[in-house]
């Protein structure tokens, strides 16, 4: 007698090796993926930038913007002093996810960021985008506390706001 057909046996064996193949599969694609969110920040921190600094030549006004290790926010000159933007939502203060911070050189010089907002009395701006659109060089620094991929968005009179992917640190 004959019989058609895959044994038990040999249906949950096919089973596992399929279940390996599809775990080892998805193991090697969240490896790979690691950097994305360092590359969306950096990316979206240089849209903001730029938005900003024609904001401010739109506006006629200085806009700033104050960096933290955590995060940062836009600030706009009012009353004589910087204050939170509060003008429009595309400039809303925003916290980096857990594990991400910012570093901040200008003119090649390292410059000490706060953990977080709230440390100061009043906000103190790295960079200040000028209505006339001057800017010196700069760089920020975006990468994640346990990894070497790191991000840089930077500005330069010659090629303004860029962002250019580092794979170790310096």
């Amino acid at each position: 007698m004959k019989t058609q057909g895959f044994t038990l046996i040999e249906l949950l064996i096919v089973m596992v090796l399929i279940g390996l193949m599809t775990g080892m599969a998805m193991l090697s694609m969240g490896n790979a993926d690691r950097s994305k969110p360092l590359q969306l920040e950096a990316q979206r921190l240089s849209k903001l930038l730029l938005l900003a600094e024609q904001e401010a030549m739109i506006r006629g006004e200085g806009m700033a913007i104050e960096l933290f290790q955590e995060g940062y926010r836009f600030l706009s000159w009012r009353q004589g002093q910087w204050q939170p933007e509060t003008l429009d939502s595309l400039f809303k203060p925003r916290n980096l996810d857990a594990g991400i911070q910012l570093s901040f050189q200008l003119e090649r010089e390292s410059v000490y960021l706060n953990p977080r907002a709230g440390m100061t009395q009043q906000p103190r701006p790295q960079i200040v985008l000028a209505p006339d659109g001057g800017i010196e060089d700069l760089q920020i620094g975006i990468q994640a506390k346990n990894s070497e991929t790191r991000y840089l968005v930077a500005n330069s009179d010659q090629e303004g706001w860029r962002v250019a992917n580092l794979e170790s640190r310096p």
